[in-house]
C-alpha cells in the first residue's frame, strides 16, 4: 500500500432533510479597496454508526434492522460500518472459515473503546464520541437519537471521495479531498475502511439459525493506519490523501464500500462511502 498526502426501529427524532444545511461565510480574499467578500457554501453533516455485532447473537438482527431504518432515512448523510470483534464470544467461529466475519481492526477499536468478553451485544457507537453514560457503546434504541444531535451540531469541513479500479485487478486507487472551511486551521484525522455488502452466512435468531443471512456493512479491513493519518489543514484550504491498494481475496469487488471518515476533536465531523467505480 502506498499513501501520498498533498497539500486533505427507534422512534427518536430524525431531522428532516431540508433542515441539515448548515451555511458557513468564506471570506475571499478580493484586496479591493481593503474590502473582503464572502461566499456562503452549505454543508451538510454525515455521521458515522458502528454497529457491534456477532453470528451467534440472537438479537443483532433487530439492531440491523434499526441500522438499515436509520439509513433509509438519512440516505448518504449517514454511513454504517458493522464490526464482529473476536475478542466477544458472540462472534465466535471455532476455526470455521464460513462463520468468521472479524478482522484484526475491528478487534483493536473494539478494545479501544472498552469492550471486553463480556460486553452485552448488540451495541453500537455513534461518531467515535462517548455519550451520555461516558460509554462509547450505546443501546440501538438510543442510535436516533445521537445521530439526530449530531445533525445539530454541523462543522465546517467537507469531504470527498473517488474510488477506481478495473474489472481484471484486485488493485483499487482512492482519493479523498477534505476541505477545511474554517477560518483557522484545524488538525484532522482520517481513518479509510474497506466493508462489503452481501455476504451471504450464518446468523443464529430467536427462532433458530439463518443460514442465507444477509451480513451488509461489514467492516474487513483499515486501509488507512488504523488510528488514521493526522492533518493538518489550514483555513479555507483542501488537503489530499491518495492510496494504491489491493483488496483482499476474500472480498467481491462489486460488493465493496471504501469509507472515509474525518475526526476533528476526537469526534467523528463527516464520513464518506464510495462503491468501487469500476473503469
Amino acid at each position: 500500500m502506498m499513501v501520498v498526502a498533498v497539500a486533505m426501529l427507534t422512534a427518536c427524532e430524525v431531522i428532516p432533510e431540508d433542515e441539515r444545511d448548515f451555511e458557513v461565510f468564506i471570506p475571499r480574499d478580493t484586496t479591493t479597496n481593503d474590502s473582503t467578500q464572502t461566499l456562503p457554501v452549505t454543508v451538510k453533516r454525515s455521521s458515522l454508526l458502528i454497529e457491534y455485532s456477532g453470528w451467534m447473537c440472537v438479537n443483532c438482527p433487530t439492531a440491523a434492522e434499526v441500522a438499515h431504518q436509520l439509513k433509509e432515512q438519512y440516505g448518504e448523510q449517514l454511513v454504517v460500518v458493522v464490526m464482529h470483534p473476536e475478542s466477544n464470544p458472540n462472534t465466535r467461529h471455532n476455526n470455521k472459515p464460513a462463520l468468521n466475519y472479524t478482522c484484526p481492526e475491528a478487534d483493536s477499536i473494539y478494545i479501544m473503546m472498552g469492550g471486553t468478553s463480556t460486553t452485552a451485544f448488540p451495541t453500537g457507537n455513534i461518531n467515535l464520541f462517548k455519550h451520555d453514560t461516558k460509554s462509547y457503546f450505546t443501546d440501538y434504541s438510543m442510535w436516533g437519537k445521537y445521530i439526530s444531535q449530531a445533525y445539530s451540531n454541523p462543522k465546517p469541513v467537507i469531504i470527498n471521495q473517488e474510488v477506481k479500479g478495473t474489472a481484471e485487478s484486485k488493485d483499487i486507487n482512492i482519493v479523498v479531498d477534505i476541505t477545511n472551511l474554517d477560518i483557522t486551521a484545524i488538525e484532522a484525522t482520517l481513518q479509510v475502511w474497506l466493508t462489503e455488502d452481501n455476504v451471504i452466512g450464518s446468523q443464529k435468531k430467536p427462532e433458530g439459525t439463518d443460514k442465507n443471512y444477509v451480513h451488509n456493512h461489514l467492516m474487513r479491513a483499515s486501509i488507512s493506519p488504523i488510528w488514521g493519518e493526522v492533518l493538518s489543514i489550514d483555513a479555507q484550504m483542501t488537503e489530499q490523501v491518495v492510496y494504491e491498494y489491493t483488496l483482499p481475496d476474500k472480498v467481491v469487488k462489486e460488493n465493496c464500500n471504501i469509507v472515509a471518515i474525518v475526526s476533528v476533536n476526537g469526534e467523528v465531523v463527516q464520513a464518506k462511502e464510495t462503491r468501487i467505480t469500476i473503469e
